[in-house]
């Protein structure tokens, strides 16, 4: 792999590992258990299709334990109700094994692509006529990465089509984990005629380096 989940959209710099099970009611322990498991089920009932009750959550564990053999929930299925049951396998108990992580590449913080970081300007498409003026609103969409204890890092840029047509002021930011989310101003003008264009951020550090420029080119219209 080479990217992070996409799901992981915390703008967070790290990430914990834990085994929990989260439950949204109240869970009452059943003392009509089995010999062989415990029984836990929600305070609530939740009806399904079929007209029938059942408690909304319920979960089974290894009599004595606390590893969990299986959950049964009734969950929203498009306009159905519906009751489904996971069945769980247990792989460690306790303190997970190495060999889990092997996959996980050593260098994962410089390798890895995090779908988070990016720019976030404002506006990302404008008219601009000769001689005339415009400002762009830009800041990062989440922290950099800090690589070897340097969280900082640079945007410059590259102009497409006519890399003469316009001038760039200032010609490069600087953002950390500190100033990611206050907007800077970029101000462009045209200097020539020339049709559409646009201008593509050249990143440095942060973790910025791996992903594509492309995604946040600024487009200037004739």
């Amino acid at each position: 792999f080479n990217v992070f989940p996409s799901n992981w959209l915390l703008n967070i710099n790290s990430f914990a590992i834990k085994n929990y099970l989260e439950f949204k009611y109240v869970m009452i322990h059943s003392n009509d258990s089995s010999q062989n498991e415990d029984y836990w089920y929600a305070n609530k009932e939740c009806e399904i299709e079929s007209g029938d009750k059942y408690p909304c959550e319920e979960i089974y564990f290894k009599k004595n334990t606390e590893i969990p053999l299986r959950l049964t929930q009734v969950v929203n299925r498009g306009l159905k109700h519906i009751r489904t049951t996971t069945n769980f396998t247990i792989i460690s108990i306790g303190k997970p094994d190495e060999k889990y992580f092997d996959s996980i590449p050593k260098n994962w913080p410089t390798v890895c692509e995090d779908l988070d970081l990016g720019l976030s300007y404002y506006p990302q498409f404008t008219q601009i006529g000769v001689n005339q003026s415009v400002e762009i609103h830009i800041s990062l969409s989440a922290p950099p990465h800090r690589i070897d204890g340097n969280d900082t890092v640079r945007v410059q840029w590259n102009t497409t089509e006519c890399i003469d047509c316009f001038t760039l002021s200032p010609k490069e930011f600087t953002f950390n984990t500190k100033n990611f989310q206050e907007k800077q101003i970029l101000r462009i003008t045209r200097v020539k005629d020339t049709s559409q264009t646009k201008i593509v951020p050249i990143f440095n550090g942060g973790g910025f380096d791996i992903i594509s420029p492309e995604r946040f080119s600024i487009h200037l219209l004739h």
